[in-house]
């Protein structure tokens, strides 16, 4: 079971200029990452097969905070959650009574909202990285894209935005897996000033659930 499978992002920006993948754009990149070292948001979500058919549409919260700590918790259509708790990747879908567990340090490159989660250069060295140039100027728009052929996730893109007081805010990300299926993700009421609580970040199966144990 793949991120991919489960939500959804925004890749409208797909045909828009582009310049090349550069160590700048991946630097520029590294700097705005830097400076959420947590948030938190809600969320609206597609997710469009490759003819741009919208299969799914959906809502709910999201959490994050540095290092590799995520909840996120899908409300509408379907009430799923997902966990991540630095060490392991917990999917909890209560309809089925059943949660699935993985090793974070094996998901991570089948898990784009994870690399929101790391600064480690070592990890980034494993993407190019393009700045497109078409861009608002209070805005930027990055495309991530993994350099080992093999990963499921293709292509990553993450807008930003930026506030009058030069805080910078994620207003959007999307990507495209290896059947060319889309996820959009858009964000609101982002929350960079108040750090979640920490028990967003852990997971405890519930009574009577199943777990499915793949780490």
């Amino acid at each position: 079971m793949t991120y991919a499978a489960q939500t959804a992002v925004n890749t409208t920006t797909a045909t828009t200029a582009l310049l090349s993948p550069s160590n700048e754009a991946k630097e520029h990149l590294m700097t705005k990452l830097a400076k959420l070292a947590f948030f938190s948001a809600d969320f609206s979500q597609k997710i469009l097969d490759a003819q741009g058919e919208v299969l799914q549409q959906g809502s709910g919260t999201l959490a994050i905070s540095k290092p590799n700590l995520v909840n996120w918790k899908t409300i509408t259509p379907d009430e799923t959650l997902i966990v991540s708790d630095g060490n392991t990747l917990w999917f909890y879908d209560p309809f089925i009574e059943q949660a699935s567990a993985y090793s974070l340090a094996k998901s991570i490159h089948n898990t784009p909202i994870l690399l929101l989660t790391s600064d480690e250069p070592l990890l980034w060295q494993q993407y190019s990285v393009i700045e497109q140039s078409d861009v608002a100027e209070s805005g930027s728009r990055f495309v991530v894209m993994p350099k080992d052929g093999s990963s499921q996730i293709k292509k990553l893109t993450l807008s930003f935005t930026e506030t009058e007081n030069n805080d910078v805010q994620l207003s959007e990300f999307s990507f495209q897996d290896a059947t060319g299926q889309i996820s959009q993700i858009s964000l609101s009421k982002f929350n960079s000033k108040t750090k979640p609580a920490a028990t967003l970040f852990s997971f405890s199966l519930p009574e009577g659930v199943r777990l499915e144990d793949k780490r």
